[in-house]
């Protein structure tokens, strides 16, 4: 009976110390998200080999990530959150600069420059463009659920997190948290 206690109370320590050492070893930048709306990945999710197209309706790749920071945001020209959020995911560029932070922006209606132009110069964009997936092929492979979404990679291609719905990419307790990653 005594081994026993002594065993359950090493096993027990043992597994105390474990959690306190996975819980210490994870990440700030994954604790306490700033938004409800933000959901952490509890494994990162390779994204290196997504692919969407341009406005000539080329096939192009999430493969170029020599940005410390990629989002990858779904939008449509007649989503009113996606153009509520449009000008805040702007600035945050502005804030990172273009060296730190890169923007896939996907719209994921038909192709049409004209729209797109036109959405994009009623919200002043100019530091990040657009691309597409008008047939949900990487909507569907990413489980879309709904517009806006914005996808957190890391340097690394690596989904560590979704933001689903609109925020203010702009807010500085968001660009805090973000400059953790």
């Amino acid at each position: 009976m005594f081994i026993m206690k002594k065993t359950l109370k090493v096993f027990y320590f043992i597994l105390g110390l474990s959690t306190f050492i996975t819980n210490q070893s994870l990440s700030q930048e994954f604790k306490n998200p700033p938004f409800k709306n933000i959901i952490i990945n509890q494994k990162t999710i390779d994204r290196t080999d997504e692919e969407f197209i341009d406005f000539n309706g080329n096939k192009l790749k999430l493969a170029n990530f020599d940005h410390k920071i990629n989002l990858v945001n779904f939008w449509a020209t007649w989503c009113l959150p996606c153009k509520e959020e449009m000008p805040s995911l702007d600035k945050l560029v502005e804030i990172f600069g273009k060296s730190n932070i890169k923007i896939y922006s996907i719209n994921v209606e038909k192709i049409n420059k004209k729209n797109t132009d036109i959405f994009f110069n009623e919200l002043k964009i100019k530091n990040f463009g657009t691309y597409y997936d008008p047939e949900f092929t990487l909507a569907n492979k990413i489980a879309l659920r709904g517009l806006p979404t914005t996808l957190i990679l890391d340097k690394d291609g690596k989904e560590i997190a979704r933001i689903i719905g609109a925020i203010n990419f702009s807010d500085q307790e968001f660009v805090n948290w973000l400059r953790n990653f």
